[in-house]
């Protein structure tokens, strides 16, 4: 019976040895690279820090899924290295780590062969990696040839996205690319998309150029990118004098967007003082911004309305009615535009901040009978149809 039991623990530790997901080697970064040139094998390093929440993702829902662990443990040698450690400094300095995480793919001499900034899901992890492995299209192959002086007009779109998807400054690309093209040589998709990737100063002329010519690429381009693009361009520009404590520069920078486009600058302007007043000690200012933000500028997102009506209806604070109803309408319009069991429950939960109990339980038995059984308990519906039961 003993060796029965002993077969059967060293069957059980075979198969979790290949069920566990990646097996990243537990040596150096030399010794990683001198493994990789013995086995005729590309490094993957996954380049973290210890505080990295989107790391602890990967590390604990993607790198341990079967699917990864068999594709990446047959091709690469994998490392782990956190790059605030003594051995990961230097590495963070030579191969230009600014985010993370950043998973590198490296050849033997640790040259790098490709590059993907942040925690994707399975399917885009694995892409990654099987373009990393392809010597013609991966980022090292693509820059090779660009250093041989290739400027055909898609192999730089190629090129250029290739490298913004990798998080890689590919500056003298850019520029060379869109100094070599007519303005009005842009409004198409591949470009549209190109822009949105790469540009990102509204003092850019690419940038006035798109600004300028809004509607003629909504007709050629996904309109929500377009419009992205620029708030989120306009945006960060704020966002940097808010964290450097300039107040005078930006009052002085919302005037100037507000002076470039009315609309975009004022929705812009707008959505930073909401966010700015999640700091003011009276939070009602904040849940009032939020809900005039909301209706003015998002009533056509089912799902930023729904956040913005969750928001309110956690709040602590003893709100009026008119604010509370002003969440009710985003809540109700979330449902109108895309009904579902996470949007309906935050529906009950306002309407019964508003008073309005009988209707809050009709919502929370449809919010539970369209959820997963698996949530279903966590649910505000279901507490709150469990304790007025």
């Amino acid at each position: 019976m003993k060796k029965i039991i002993l077969s059967l623990v060293s069957i059980f530790v075979f198969v979790s040895a290949f069920s566990q997901g990646i097996a990243f080697e537990h040596g150096t970064f030399a010794e990683a690279l001198a493994k990789a040139k013995k086995e005729n094998k590309t490094v993957f390093m996954d380049c973290y820090t210890t505080w990295c929440g989107p790391c602890k993702y990967l590390a604990k829902n993607i790198f341990t899924q079967d699917e990864v662990g068999a594709f990446f443990n047959k091709n690469f040698v994998c490392v782990k290295m956190d790059m605030e450690s003594e051995a990961g400094k230097p590495l963070m300095e030579k191969y230009q780590i600014s985010a993370f995480p950043t998973l590198l793919w490296l050849d033997a001499d640790g040259k790098l062969q490709h590059k993907m900034v942040g925690a994707g899901d399975t399917q885009s992890l694995i892409a990654a990696a099987t373009l990393a492995l392809d010597p013609k299209n991966n980022w090292a192959a693509l820059n090779k040839q660009f250093e041989k002086g290739d400027r055909s007009s898609e192999f730089m779109q190629r090129y250029i996205m290739t490298s913004a998807n990798a998080g890689i400054d590919a500056k003298e690309a850019v520029d060379s690319y869109f100094s070599s093209k007519k303005p009005e040589e842009l409004i198409n998709a591949k470009d549209a998309e190109l822009i949105a990737s790469t540009i990102e100063s509204t003092s850019n002329p690419v940038f006035h150029f798109v600004l300028k010519n809004k509607a003629s690429f909504y007709a050629v381009a996904d309109k929500a990118q377009i419009d992205q693009f620029l708030e989120n361009t306009m945006f960060g520009e704020m966002v940097q004098l808010a964290r450097k404590g300039d107040m005078e520069a930006l009052s002085l920078k919302k005037k100037e967007l507000i002076a470039l486009d009315k609309e975009v600058g004022t929705k812009v302007v707008a959505f930073l003082d909401m966010n700015m007043l999640q700091s003011d000690p009276d939070q009602r200012k904040f849940y009032q911004a939020v809900a005039d933000y909301g209706i003015k500028y998002d009533f056509d997102n089912f799902e930023n309305l729904n956040q913005y009506a969750w928001t309110i209806a956690e709040a602590k604070e003893d709100l009026d009615k008119e604010l509370v109803n002003k969440a009710v309408k985003m809540a109700k319009r979330s449902v109108e535009l895309n009904s579902n069991f996470a949007n309906i429950d935050t529906y009950a939960c306002i309407l019964n901040k508003a008073g309005r109990t009988e209707e809050a339980k009709i919502q929370a038995a449809k919010s539970i009978e369209l959820a997963p059984e698996d949530q279903k308990k966590d649910l505000w519906s279901a507490i709150f149809l469990n304790e007025k039961n």
